[in-house]
């Protein structure tokens, strides 16, 4: 079946990219559009025998076609490829196809593996979830005990694979599934932090207190616009949007409320940052326009995240302060050197400047001190390592600037409001 004239792609470029995957991995691959059906496969390869039985069913068939339709969907949202098990047990992966002109126009499907071989407690399993397609059981073993069997790390190297062969045709619309695949990484950053907000406050603590507004993180993310440093205000205005989420229990006027408060909060940020007050005026008021109309959470969150990003370009056009490139090379000394015994004054020597003019740079530009943010900085580190790692508390501690472990996890508390071994579980 030819691409539909919507879609906007290069059925030859579509028709080369499948058939290159499928001749460099072994595996057939095919274009499906947005409710399930396949547009095009590879010229090489064939669907695994056990699949043609299943699709020779009308049942069947509709199983696969919901099963690709929900797998595009979801790697449309997640801005990435997604392996998942298709109604029928075996392994797939999708990476979606997008755009300019039509947004997602399609889904590069392929795997049809298992992960571990299929044994006859396995196969038994596969059986009854398909008993009712009224197929030959006999006939179905045998194309089951054919199927390819991938381990899990070689399947998620071939799903980012064909990730990066899906690039080669929706090149043109990247732009926006990276929007996509940060707005998903946010809502789970988001998610962790109210979680980890729930764990911190126990039901004695007064709500009187629960609903402080960060008033320090939002000097924090001030300096961080004023200083031109992206990553930096992002991770900010992250830990800002959890608090605003924890707070205001879902209530969507509450949150917009919020967001407005940040809007102006970052406005102030860029117009210190050295941005012209003019061309602020005119991007406040489009903001406040599209703010009223935006209505899904995760969308505003997205929304305010690229706001944000806004600003900070315009704090990187106007700016011509001398000490913010300054700071800004302390800040990167401090995270290449972090795990060792860090002083005030070796950072300042680093830099040329002043002990002292350096730790006011820090205090007026970025709203903490300089042990605050070594101290941030360390615990984001140790963050990392206590979800990626094994290793120890005590190895941690170590490895992120701290002697003395116990002092380590009580810092850690602080910042947290839990102890690493509870931050890891």
């Amino acid at each position: 079946m030819p691409l539909t004239k919507t879609a906007a792609l290069d059925e030859t470029l579509v028709s080369r990219v499948l058939t290159s995957f499928a001749e460099a991995t072994d595996l057939y691959a095919m274009f499906v559009d947005l409710k399930g059906n396949s547009l095009m496969s590879s010229e090489s390869g064939e669907l695994p025998c056990f699949c043609q039985l299943i699709q020779s069913t009308p049942e069947g068939m509709r199983r696969c076609r919901q099963a690709f339709e929900r797998a595009g969907r979801y790697s449309y949202s997640l801005g990435e490829s997604y392996i998942y098990s298709c109604h029928a047990g075996l392994v797939e992966w999708a990476a979606p196809i997008v755009s300019d002109e039509t947004g997602q126009a399609g889904t590069v499907i392929t795997g049809q593996v298992s992960m571990w071989p299929l044994d006859d407690q396995a196969i038994q399993e596969i059986l009854e979830q398909i008993q009712d397609l009224n197929l030959d059981f006999e006939e179905v073993t045998n194309a089951l005990k054919e199927i390819d069997v991938i381990p899990g790390r070689k399947v998620r190297a071939l799903a980012d694979m064909l990730f990066a062969a899906a690039g080669q045709i929706m090149h043109p619309g990247s732009e926006i599934l990276q929007r996509r695949r940060l707005a998903s990484e946010q809502q789970a950053l988001l998610a962790d932090t109210i979680q980890q907000k729930k764990l911190s406050l126990d039901e004695e603590t007064p709500k009187q207190t629960r609903h402080i507004y960060p008033f320090e993180k939002e000097q924090e993310l001030v300096g961080r616009v004023r200083l031109g440093d992206r990553t930096g205000a992002r991770e900010i205005l992250n830990e800002i949007l959890g608090d605003i989420l924890f707070n205001s229990a879902g209530q969507p006027a509450v949150i917009k409320a919020r967001i407005m408060e940040l809007l102006i909060v970052l406005s102030r940020a860029a117009v210190e940052g050295g941005a012209k007050l003019d061309e602020l005026l005119s991007l406040d008021h489009r903001y406040m326009e599209e703010l009223a109309k935006i209505e899904p959470l995760d969308e505003l969150c997205a929304w305010i995240v690229e706001v944000l990003d806004e600003f900070v370009d315009i704090v990187y056009r106007s700016r011509d302060s001398k000490y913010l490139p300054v700071l800004q090379n302390a800040a990167d000394y401090i995270k290449e050197n972090y795990a060792r015994d860090l002083t005030l004054e070796e950072v300042a020597q680093a830099v040329h400047i002043s002990p002292y003019y350096l730790s006011h740079l820090f205090k007026e530009e970025l709203g903490v001190t300089f042990i605050g943010y070594l101290t941030k900085v360390r615990i984001e580190q140790a963050k990392i390592l206590l979800l990626e790692t094994n290793l120890t508390i005590q190895q941690i501690s170590y490895m992120v600037g701290y002697q003395d472990s116990s002092y380590f996890t009580k810092v850690f508390k602080k910042l947290e409001g839990r102890t690493p071994t509870q931050f890891r579980r």
